[in-house]
């Protein structure tokens, strides 16, 4: 009797302890397992802050280029007003220059029919003094025409040709507008095409 006493006793003990490293066992694994989801929530809390981040960084170089390409875009359209204007100015120049060059000619053909016709009067004997000096003071009054004529068909080629010139500069400067449009442009579809699908600003929209 005090045998099977002891053996129950000893049993009963047993299962204690048993009882008791199951207890422990399903703490430590429940605290561990506690502890693995903290750290992963952890970690995935800083990856989202650092996506956050690099999506934010990547909507500021967007507002960027595209306050830019409207820059450019305003340079752009006034640029090719200025070619419009600076065209239509030097239209306008070469007519009014291919006036002048018909007057010049006309005056010069009319001081070549006075030349002649003072020549004539004075190789005649009865042409009088007085015709002699009408004709001189109309050869004269031509001479001073043909010169200023001359003068301002000189001043008509210089403005063309600074026209010209201006006319280039602005081409040169829309050439160098579009190239940079094309590149702001390829830069504000590659900062959408960086952004997470679903994430992207209304800007990014048929880009």
């Amino acid at each position: 009797m005090s045998f099977l006493g002891r053996s129950l006793h000893t049993g009963l003990v047993a299962l204690v302890l048993l009882l008791a490293m199951g207890t422990v066992g399903a703490t430590m694994y429940y605290q561990y397992s506690v502890d693995s989801l903290d750290q992963q929530n952890e970690q995935l809390r800083e990856r989202n802050a650092a996506l956050e981040e690099d999506l934010s960084e990547t909507r500021a170089d967007l507002s960027s280029v595209q306050a830019k390409l409207a820059s450019i875009n305003d340079s752009l359209e006034q640029t090719r007003g200025d070619v419009s204007q600076v065209s239509t100015s030097l239209e306008e120049t070469e007519a009014e220059l291919q006036e002048t060059r018909q007057e010049l000619n006309a005056t010069r053909s009319t001081l070549e029919q006075r030349e002649e016709a003072l020549e004539q009067a004075r190789n005649r004997l009865e042409t009088s003094q007085a015709e002699v000096a009408r004709l001189e003071n109309d050869v004269e009054q031509l001479e001073r025409e043909r010169r200023n004529l001359e003068n301002d068909v000189s001043d008509l080629e210089s403005e063309r040709d600074a026209l010209l010139e201006q006319n280039e500069e602005l081409e040169d400067d829309l050439r160098e507008l579009r190239i940079e449009r094309d590149n702001l442009e390829d830069d504000l579809q590659d900062a959408c095409d960086a952004i997470p699908e679903g994430d992207e600003p209304s800007a990014c929209n048929g880009v």
